[in-house]
């Protein structure tokens, strides 16, 4: 099932655990199942023996490999060092590689690859949506017509809208700055940002255009990759991951920005995993050193000022990619903090993971609910109105966990959205 080089780099890796059991502590999966073998130290327990040869690489431990939410919170804690996200995904690689994916996962890594199609595909799709959805009553989002047993559909779980407007409908292929350029940039929004909620894509480049930046908007970019790559299909990873870095490199432009933390991770990280042979490689080098996350690319180049009032309160929520990912914390609270009259209550546990996880939360969505009622019990306890994130796919969980919760009240927005609002530029 798995090659010997393979099995012997994972037997290395794995064996440098100390067993110190510091993971059990900030793993939100054991957290709610309290089995040893939902936590780290357990898995690679669980590698180690399969690597020796006294376990079989067999459904049952792929099972728990996958059972993970990959949020990184024990790799922070790791006095040993071990990259347990990379590791656990070459694992997933190396089952992948043997025993095929689901179906359905096949065909919609494959379509990834094809952006025209996949384009017009969610855009015809988007009208007839109210077919097998059906609007919430309160709060955004719809619910299945039909039980489909699947990602949680057949428990009323909300699902985002797509929108009949998509961000390349709202947004020119390049948009001049306000005033005079700084620089020329390159906006790789993602797929959520794109189709489901364009309009903080379009808070994004407001913002951008209003600090002086020339904005691109490639038209050759897709999906960024990371549903593949963390499924274990590092051949649909990397088409997705040499197709984008091609579309990149093709602007000419001086900084790369994000605004969803895991785009930005794959950008910066995981498109090491897929491209160890690659004729991008290079490419990728030198495209990764100027990644930056949106509120990271503010704090460092813009020149925030003048902010309108905006009354109210917010609390912030830390996308695992984006705080262990790409180390941004700091910078979307200091730009909310900027915001005269808004005031930021700190939740308990923010940088926690809110159990989405991306496909982690389809395939495992009843213990991604509870983890996620966590996060909803703090959001309650600020008694703020609205929640700030940086991720697209946290906003779309914490706003299931908000309707299942009796609080469709609370609006959940992309940290753009605020900003741009503050600086009179929200279209």
């Amino acid at each position: 099932m798995v090659n010997a080089s393979e099995l012997e780099s994972i037997r290395k890796a794995a064996s440098s655990c100390t067993y110190c059991g510091a993971c059990q502590a900030v793993c939100p999966v054991f957290d709610k199942v309290g089995a040893e073998a939902a936590c780290s130290r357990g898995r690679l327990l669980q590698l180690r023996l399969m690597a020796e040869g006294v376990i079989d690489p067999n459904a049952s431990l792929a099972e728990s490999i996958t059972r993970c939410a990959l949020c990184k919170a024990c790799e922070a804690t790791c006095s040993s060092n071990i990259h347990t996200t990379e590791l656990f995904m070459r694992f997933r690689r190396a089952v992948a590689d043997h025993t095929p994916l689901p179906l359905a996962k096949r065909i919609a890594f494959t379509a990834l690859g094809y952006r025209r199609i996949f384009d017009l595909c969610l855009r015809l799709g988007a009208p007839f949506q109210k077919l097998l959805f059906k609007d919430a009553p309160e709060g955004p989002g719809s619910f299945s017509r039909l039980p489909i047993p699947a990602a949680g559909l057949n428990k009323r779980r909300l699902i985002p809208k797509l929108s009949t407007q998509p961000l390349r409908s709202r947004v020119s292929p390049v948009t001049s700055p306000r005033g005079a350029k700084k620089m020329r940039v390159a906006f790789f929004p993602g797929c959520m940002l794109t189709y489901v909620y364009p309009e903080a894509g379009k808070a994004v480049v407001d913002v951008l255009t209003a600090i002086g930046m020339e904005v691109v908007l490639p038209d050759a970019i897709g999906c960024c990759g990371t549903p593949a790559i963390t499924s274990g299909d590092f051949v649909a990873g990397r088409t997705l991951a040499e197709m984008n870095i091609k579309a990149l490199e093709a602007t000419g432009a001086e900084a790369v920005i994000t605004a969803c933390a895991t785009c930005g991770t794959a950008l910066n990280h995981e498109y090491g995993m897929v491209l160890d042979d690659s004729p991008y490689s290079e490419s990728w080098a030198r495209l990764k050193a100027n990644v930056y996350d949106f509120s990271d690319f503010l704090v460092k180049f813009g020149e925030i000022n003048k902010l309108l009032l905006v009354e109210g309160a917010v609390t912030y929520h830390d996308p695992c990619h984006l705080v262990r990912g790409m180390g941004v914390s700091a910078q979307p609270r200091q730009l909310l903090a900027a915001i005269p009259g808004l005031e930021l209550r700190e939740m308990k546990d923010a940088d926690r993971c809110c159990g989405c996880a991306g496909t982690f939360s389809a395939v495992h969505y009843d213990l991604a609910s509870k983890i996620n009622d966590d996060k909803i019990a703090n959001i309650k306890a600020t008694g703020a109105a609205t929640v700030a994130t940086g991720c697209s796919a946290c906003r779309m969980h914490i706003e299931d966990g908000l309707s299942r919760n009796g609080l469709s009240n609370v609006r959940v927005l992309h940290t753009a959205q605020i900003i741009a609002r503050a600086m009179g530029c929200a279209g």
